[in-house]
């Protein structure tokens, strides 16, 4: 199962729109200074710089840091001996990355300045082009091409990011029809979890992976009666249900509560059958990758919350 090494305290994601808007606003200072190329750590500087190329027309060129061993080679060619570059990474932080690519280039004899998309606290290098100078340590920064960090698993760095991204699943609506509103008999809550108990596997339901879970608004209470139902169609996941009074019969606390707990347990994707909870789910939790499960039929989900004037 996924996991956070540490308690988790929340994420800080950055989207492309946010980003793209940084990197445009640096565009005029980038082009005053003249630079002969654009140098490109790979794999997290890619949008960084190459955005920043579109921007000022400077040439590209990669360089590929080794984790292992400290070390750093060119991917392909170089920029002519002595040219001034500007070196383009995601984020400076309290890791060496940067730092041992910046002195690798002065080393070789360029003029180097560094961009970072975002500096954290405690960055060993002090960039001269910030898209964002992020202040609170307490909350771990994403991009749109690491959401799988989220997975503390992913910081051993052994195995293609992919491989970290789980999907946490709904359960009502996703692996058997949900009880219409017209069903539900709250005077007859026994029969009404009784008729819930006898209903079969839907035909839309989905073909889960290894590592993947169930987390549903359904109670604690109700758990020895939803694994014997899993059981029954050899669904063989983890399901975490709430405590109770943990949710309240309110969409968005529902909503709220399944995002909270995934990102808690290092799940990078969601699959909600309600249309309206998915919403919430992509509006309140950006960092995760919503799908609105409607009967088989999956849509991708991004949303934003509109601030109430006044």
């Amino acid at each position: 199962m996924p996991t956070h090494i540490t308690e988790w305290l929340g994420n800080a994601y950055l989207d492309y729109n946010a980003i793209t808007l940084g990197l445009d606003a640096l565009a005029e200072r980038v082009r005053s200074e003249n630079f002969n190329a654009i140098v490109i750590v790979l794999r997290g500087g890619t949008f960084a710089g190459m955005h920043m190329s579109f921007l000022t027309g400077l040439p590209v060129y990669f360089i590929a840091y080794h984790r292992a061993d400290s070390s750093v080679e060119w991917i392909g060619s170089a920029p002519n001996a002595q040219a001034k570059v500007l070196l383009c990474e995601d984020s400076a932080g309290k890791g060496t990355t940067l730092l041992n690519c910046r002195n690798f280039l002065r080393n070789a004899g360029y003029a180097v300045s560094t961009l970072v998309v975002c500096k954290v606290p405690g960055a060993l290098v002090n960039p001269e082009y910030i898209c964002i100078d992020w202040k609170n340590d307490d909350l771990q920064v994403l991009f749109p091409w690491n959401r799988y960090r989220i997975n503390g698993e992913s910081r051993t760095d052994d195995l293609p990011d992919h491989e970290y991204e789980h999907t946490a699943w709904d359960l009502d609506g996703v692996f058997l029809d949900d009880l219409k509103h017209d069903e539900r008999d709250n005077d007859d809550l026994a029969g009404m979890l009784a008729r819930r108990d006898e209903m079969p596997l839907g035909s839309y339901a989905p073909m889960v992976s290894p590592g993947d879970v169930i987390i549903t608004s359904r109670p604690e209470i109700d758990r020895e009666r939803t694994e014997k139902w899993l059981r029954k169609f050899r669904i063989d996941i983890p399901v975490v249900l709430r405590e109770e009074g943990d949710v309240a019969e309110n969409p968005e606390f529902r909503a709220n509560w399944k995002g909270k707990k995934a990102l808690e347990l290092g799940y990078t994707h969601f699959v909600e059958s309600s249309s309206e909870q998915a919403l919430y789910l992509a509006a309140r939790y950006p960092e995760l990758r919503v799908t609105w499960y409607n009967q088989g039929n999956r849509i991708l989900v991004n949303a934003s919350k509109i601030n109430k004037l006044g």
